[in-house]
């Protein structure tokens, strides 16, 4: 009988320790996310896409390009789209420029395409999983794209 009674007591114990072990890792969610003020309208985006493309030119260059892009959540305009682009990213954090030909960013308005003449891309902060920055620029029909911000996971 006493063997019975410390049996079940046993068994609940484990029961109730056991819900303490720890079994999987932790998940950390990322919210990607991509705003900026272009005139007077708030770019809002509903969906944030980082991308990179390795490329090799002969024995000349070997790089990695970062791509972000940022689709509008605006229904009355919904192919509008941001694109950023950072050429020989290194995975660190840095201000590229485009004049310069570090980066360049593309403002998309229907079927109206606008590259930048001029701006900064810079990468503020990168983690184990993710990327965050800001943006401006202004493009060659004289659209001010300024207060991005951007936070993506890495690609």
């Amino acid at each position: 009988m006493k063997k019975g009674i410390f049996s079940v007591i046993i068994l609940l114990g484990c029961a109730v320790f056991s819900g303490c072990v720890k079994t999987s890792p932790t998940v950390f969610t990322i919210n990607p996310s991509l705003t900026a003020t272009i005139g007077t309208y708030d770019f809002i985006s509903s969906k944030t896409v980082p991308s990179t493309i390795y490329s090799q030119h002969s024995n000349l260059d070997t790089g990695t390009t970062l791509i972000i892009t940022g689709y509008t959540s605006d229904p009355v305009s919904p192919r509008d789209r941001i694109v950023l682009s950072v050429t020989k990213y290194t995975g660190a954090t840095n201000t590229y420029s485009i004049v310069q030909g570090q980066a360049s960013a593309t403002y998309y308005h229907g079927s109206t395409v606008s590259p930048a003449a001029g701006g900064i891309v810079s990468i503020q902060k990168v983690t184990t999983t993710t990327i965050t920055g800001y943006f401006s620029f202004n493009t060659i029909d004289n659209i001010a794209v300024t207060n991005g911000l951007f936070t993506v996971g890495l690609p």
